[in-house]
């Protein structure tokens, strides 16, 4: 049997959404992998063929014990929360100090030639305006101009693997989804299954002309394996063709209107909204609703919960989000391989 050309591969995170489409990309790419994984157990299958090690990320001893056995030459660090309401601590403990950790570990190993870390596209936006067309030559933004702590823990760790670059003899590039979706996403595919089950995908805040870049996770992992494969080339490139200790936007590369592409998932999910029965409410009174909303869920839960409607969630939902993955297409040769287009999914064949 013919050997990988990844040779031994690590994803952290491998039992949750982004590290297990990875895990599946890759033995659907290359059958012949060895594969390890990092990662709490979930409710997920787990593939034959893997080897499955029950560590916290965020256990700096078990990471560097574990990291030792497996000796991988890839890591594919995914490993990381994806819900918005958990505190900040939490934030930070997982997606900063578990990525120091396994960062860490790959260098103490000395086997780790490529590690490609999972970052997100809100590492370059404040959360509170448009995003127009934009580009890994933004900045990246940190405390104070950061203040929502999911991407101010992904900023941190970013930058941290990216300074980390040809140290230990370890190439590192970061990957920079938009707004993921796809099979076992319980975040942001489940809410919004959610409402479109309670009948509120009909309600839209504003005027409905907002434009969003979303990823389907299948264009996700094959941009993780394109990354790993240019990574491990080792080879001498020209001048702004580097993925060593640059950063990727990926994208479906086709931009929906943010409230189209909500309904489109109520569609699919057997909750088809009529276009004369939307709702539209306008974003002061939505604002309004979800300051008496957040108030109302702090008091009765004495500060222990999150409403699920925030203000932070309105203004959000209403402003434009569009992504540039032009070097990503000139540098990686990505390019989606599936995703929405014309309002119907086409499988990528991940899972």
């Amino acid at each position: 049997m013919p050997q990988s050309p990844f040779g031994s591969i690590l994803v952290t995170g491998g039992s949750s959404f982004v590290g297990y489409h990875i895990i599946s990309k890759l033995l659907s790419t290359d059958p012949t992998c060895q594969i390890s994984v990092i990662d709490l157990p979930t409710s997920l299958p787990r593939f034959p063929s893997v080897t499955y090690y029950d560590v916290d990320v965020t256990s700096k001893p078990d990471v560097q014990v574990t990291l030792l056995k497996i000796r991988p030459r890839v890591i594919f660090h995914a490993a990381c929360t994806y819900s918005l309401s958990l505190p900040a601590s939490t934030h930070l403990k997982i997606n900063y100090e578990g990525t120091k950790n396994v960062l860490e570990a790959a260098q103490t190993a000395g086997t780790v030639k490529a590690f490609i870390y999972h970052s997100s596209t809100s590492v370059i936006e404040d959360g509170t305006s448009p995003v127009i067309n934009a580009t890994e030559t933004l900045p990246v933004l940190l405390s104070p101009e950061q203040q929502y702590p999911y991407p101010l823990s992904k900023a941190l760790a970013e930058t941290l693997v990216l300074a980390s670059n040809r140290k230990h003899g370890i190439l590192t590039t970061s990957i920079r989804p938009a707004g993921t979706f796809g099979e076992a996403d319980f975040e942001t595919m489940q809410k919004l299954i959610s409402v479109a089950r309670s009948g509120k995908a009909k309600m839209q805040m504003g005027d409905g002309t907002n434009v969003y870049d979303f990823c389907y996770v299948g264009n996700l992992a094959h941009a993780h394996l394109l990354a790993a494969k240019a990574l491990l080339r080792e080879e001498e490139v020209e001048e702004g063709m580097r993925v060593d200790g640059e950063a990727f936007h990926i994208t479906n590369d086709e931009r929906w209107l943010f409230w189209e592409f909500s309904r489109a998932i109520a569609k699919e999910a057997g909750f088809e909204v009529r276009k004369e029965d939307i709702k539209v409410i306008l974003v002061w009174v939505g604002m309004l609703i979800a300051f008496f909303a957040e108030w109302w869920v702090w008091v009765t839960s004495f500060g222990r919960r999150e409403s699920d409607l925030t203000s932070f969630g309105v203004r959000y939902s209403c402003f434009t989000r569009t992504i540039n993955i032009d070097k990503a297409k000139r540098v990686l040769g990505y390019r989606p391989i599936g995703g929405y287009a014309g309002g119907h999914r086409e499988e990528c064949g991940v899972v």
